[in-house]
């Protein structure tokens, strides 16, 4: 889980154009940290999508699921093994 979290640092810094370094991406309460938006956030999950082979979902599009890293890695670790994580139970 920590290689897909810091995977998911980068691809942020990188999607975003944040200058900052990964490693200072907290945990949680990005929207607020990083000043996201509606649309700064929908391409960074297509970032997501395309770095990991994976789709999210329309369904599963929430501020929760943007705003931690650790339900995010959770959500793209099961969406990889094909499961159908539940957003607040990955």
């Amino acid at each position: 889980m920590e290689d897909i979290k810091a995977r998911l640092r980068r691809v942020l810094v990188e999607s975003l154009e944040l200058e900052r370094e990964p490693e200072t991406i907290p945990d949680k309460d990005l929207v607020a940290t990083l000043g996201l938006n509606s649309l700064n956030t929908i391409e960074f999950l297509i970032w997501v999508e395309s770095e990991f082979g994976v789709e999210i979902t329309d369904e599963d599009l929430s501020v929760r699921l943007i705003d931690d890293l650790d339900q995010l890695a959770g959500y793209v670790a099961a969406r990889q093994t094909g499961a159908v994580p539940a957003v607040g139970q990955a």
